[in-house]
């Protein structure tokens, strides 16, 4: 089995001991009684998770062979279902946005003589249940552009939401599971597909490998983030833009980063009070926008701009910049100081050796001048 582990820091302190806790069970972020509301059943009393949580709920890695003539079939009506979904507007009556989904997910489901579904019921999109809170979701509000490679094995809850140009890469060999009232952003990649990492296999094997991946309920998954094979995100956890997922999440948890981190344990509310506009026309009559610096285009206009720019900065840092500039000039002036010194005492220990040196060499030419004198005797 290839091994998705990416590094979760090991924390241990008091904080996380006391206000974190995940879930012991492989997969529990699927179990319908772990819920924002029953945080206490993915509860235990073990410490905050290490390496070794990771590589033991990990998934069963499946070969197959992908090119294979019914593996390819299979990929390719996928990919017409996919084609069908994403021509299809946006505002199209919900039974057709409903058929094409479940061409995608259920293509062999019973069909009537129109190509609709045999299933007795009424359609109902998630974006349908939140304006009438009486309906009750039975498909999940997914907007288009979609690209799912197989279908077989997707699994959506229908209070799910999933936004533009999500990309899911499952396989016919493991379950790719969306728990309820999930947010998926835009430009979403979920992987269950992966090739093997020795150049030889890849070469002679020509195999693919798939790996299970389970979304728990609640998880809100912001723009740009992947989810690589074989990991599980718990119930209620917040996945930050552009956040590269290679290894289980526990639940409520906020997770950022590339590769993942997990930055806090969340609450279960701890949203700030915001303003609420409950019709089109209160929010006509909203102010709310942030300043925008212009100029001409023009050298000067943009030196006033960068000197403004800079004035605004030193006005932030306040004395700060101006003890810098202090600490700065002194700094000089003792490397001066340091230089003045050592040419000092270069000049010194120079006289020094001159005079020993004509010191020396008047002691020895004194010598050989009583020499001679005592040899003349």
């Amino acid at each position: 089995m290839i091994p998705y582990s990416g590094h979760i820091e090991e924390k241990t302190s008091l904080r996380w001991r006391q206000h974190f806790r995940y879930t012991s069970t492989p997969y529990a972020a699927s179990r319908s009684d772990i819920s924002p509301n029953n945080t206490d059943a993915a509860m235990s009393d073990q410490p905050f998770p290490t390496a070794a949580f990771k590589q033991q709920y990990h998934g069963i890695e499946v070969s197959f062979p992908a090119g294979q003539g019914d593996f390819r079939s299979v990929r390719n009506s996928c990919a017409a279902a996919c084609r069908a979904f994403n021509s299809t507007p946006e505002d199209a009556d919900v039974k057709i946005r409903g058929e094409k989904w479940l061409d995608i997910v259920k293509p062999n489901r019973p069909k009537k003589a129109d190509g609709t579904s045999a299933e007795e019921g009424t359609m109902v999109t998630h974006d349908q249940a939140i304006t009438n809170p009486t309906l009750k979701a039975t498909i999940p509000f997914v907007k288009p552009p979609l690209w799912v490679d197989y279908g077989t094995r997707l699994k959506v809850a229908s209070t799910t939401f999933i936004n533009r140009n999500c990309v899911i890469l499952d396989t016919p060999v493991a379950d790719l599971i969306i728990g309820e009232r999930c947010n998926i952003g835009t430009n979403c990649t979920i992987v269950c597909v992966g090739h093997p990492v020795s150049l030889e296999g890849r070469r002679t094997t020509k195999l693919s490998t798939g790996a299970p991946v389970t979304i728990g309920n609640d998880v809100w998954i912001g723009a740009n983030v992947t989810i690589l094979p074989g990991v599980s995100i718990g119930n209620g956890a917040v996945i930050g833009a552009g956040t590269v997922v290679n290894c289980n999440i526990p639940p409520m948890t906020l997770a950022v980063g590339s590769p993942v981190r997990l930055v806090k344990a969340l609450a279960l509310n701890e949203d700030k009070p915001a303003v609420l506009i409950k019709t089109l026309d209160e929010s006509k009559e909203l102010t709310n926008s942030l300043p925008m610096e212009h100029w001409d285009g023009t050298d000067a206009a943009f030196r006033a701009a960068q000197a403004a720019q800079l004035a605004q900065k030193s006005d932030r840092r306040g004395g700060s910049e101006h003890q810098r500039v202090e600490e700065q000039q002194r700094e000089r002036l003792r490397k001066s100081e340091i230089v003045v010194i050592a040419a000092v005492t270069t000049v010194v220990l120079a006289l020094l050796m001159l005079f020993s040196l004509f010191f020396f060499a008047g002691l020895y030419l004194g010598e050989s001048r009583g020499c001679l004198r005592s040899s003349d005797l």
